[in-house]
């Protein structure tokens, strides 16, 4: 008989309603199935910090957020699930300019468009997004005369933002 109220899932979560969201790390972890991998602790640990996440993390900031969720995983267990979550297309890493790369969960596990071009200020280091078709030109040529294939996902253009731009003293 249904009271209406929400019962547990077998696994004990709470069953979502119909409105929310899918939840991306459930998505993620399907996938990670569907290429006969293994879900393990430290992946799923990292997807749920960077689903968590508005912006970028590095690896050392994933790791300190995984540790407070997941005490005693260890660093290096960390970096792998980064690498491999990246490898199956979960995870984007993007070089922020000098600094470490950054991650954040891919535009399609996020359910959130087309994946988005980033753009960092020089001066006052604010990270934005620019539509990944920017760059089309650019990859066809590249393409054409090379038969280099571009990810512009994978790194940061510099420059500076419109603050910055019209105020010389900010900068570099």
């Amino acid at each position: 008989m249904d009271d209406g109220a929400a019962h547990p899932t077998p696994d004990g979560s709470s069953p979502r309603s119909a409105a929310e969201p899918p939840d991306p790390v459930d998505a993620a972890v399907r996938r990670i199935r569907a290429h006969g991998e293994r879900v393990t602790v430290a992946r799923t640990a990292v997807l749920r910090v960077l689903a968590d996440t508005q912006g970028y993390l590095t690896a050392d900031q994933a790791f300190v957020a995984v540790n407070r969720a997941a005490p005693g995983v260890h660093r290096t267990t960390i970096y792998r699930a980064l690498d491999a979550l990246e490898r199956l297309g979960l995870v984007v890493q993007t070089r922020m300019g000098p600094d470490a790369a950054a991650y954040r969960l891919a535009a399609s596990v996020r359910g959130d468009g087309p994946p988005r071009l980033h753009v960092i200020c020089r001066a006052c280091g604010h990270v934005g997004e620019a539509p990944a078709d920017l760059l089309d030109a650019v990859a066809r040529r590249l393409a054409e005369e090379s038969g280099f294939r571009l990810d512009p996902t994978a790194v940061a253009l510099a420059g500076h933002c419109e603050a910055c731009a019209e105020n010389p003293a900010r900068r570099r």
